[in-house]
């Protein structure tokens, strides 16, 4: 497989305006590989991309590598679905295919990409120096599987049981908890003093839970048009609790379907 490697090319500043380009080519295509809900839009993953003015938010991961062509087209399925839709298929494909795995799974490509995702901020420095390791690790069968490996015991090692619901630690964190077998996970974000509850099955089951906070569309400040509690961007899947209370009664709330 030959990757397309802009980095070959192009110095730091024009690596990262031709990722954008293709990012945003591509974009739509992946989408609709991942089956990506209706309420997030396939021009949303460039806001993970710096630009001249402004860093991204989170940089690289596995749905920038579908967009930019680094994971093989025949393998993209598994990374394009879960940048922004889990469902219980993909999880058991998962849980399966990490039971033995192989250099060329769709799950070792996805995961040696999560392995270099760094989420914060993202300058155009630290984004070409995610992007030129993944390019490394798409040439090399045993890095990838190395990768791969390294990021799932991380997953793994991230979340602990807090009266038997798994909390997040960090990022990855919900990921590994869905692995390790749990239908739901937890996370506390210190930094927005938020609380999120997610699954990968279909819904919570809490459109009728009574939200603090919830987003109002006709506000004209964005800040608080977004809302600090309720469904995550129209998500029946995730959603954010803006205090402890609400969180502990959200979640004892839960009917998974």
């Amino acid at each position: 497989m030959t990757a397309f490697r802009v980095s070959d090319f192009l110095d730091q500043a024009s690596l990262v305006q031709a990722s954008r380009l293709l990012v945003e080519f591509n974009a739509s295509r992946v989408a609709a590989l991942g089956s990506w809900p209706a309420w997030i839009p396939p021009e949303s993953i460039l806001t993970r991309l710096p630009d001249a003015t402004s860093p991204g938010h989170g940089g690289f991961d596995a749905g920038v590598a579908c967009c930019l062509g680094l994971i093989p087209a025949n393998k993209q399925r598994l990374a394009a679905s879960l940048h922004a839709a889990y469902t219980p298929e993909l999880v058991a494909q998962v849980r399966k295919e990490i039971i033995d795995l192989s250099p060329d799974s769709e799950t070792t490509w996805w995961l040696s990409a999560c392995s270099v995702c760094q989420e914060g901020p993202s300058s155009e420095e630290s984004f070409a120096a995610q992007l030129r390791t993944f390019e490394q690790i798409v040439l090399d069968d045993a890095l990838r599987l190395a990768h791969a490996k390294s990021c799932l015991r991380e997953m793994l090692t991230s979340f602990e049981l807090v009266k038997d619901v798994p909390m997040s630690l960090k990022d990855g964190g919900m990921q590994g908890a869905y692995i390790a077998g749990h239908e739901l996970a937890t996370a506390y974000d210190e930094d927005q003093d938020l609380y999120f509850i997610g699954t990968f099955h279909e819904s919570l089951g809490l459109s009728r839970f009574p939200w603090s906070e919830p987003a109002l569309p006709e506000h004209q400040d964005p800040e608080r048009r977004l809302g600090r509690s309720g469904p995550v961007h129209g998500s029946r899947q995730f959603v954010k609790c803006a205090t402890r209370d609400e969180f502990e009664r959200a979640l004892a709330s839960v009917r998974l379907s």
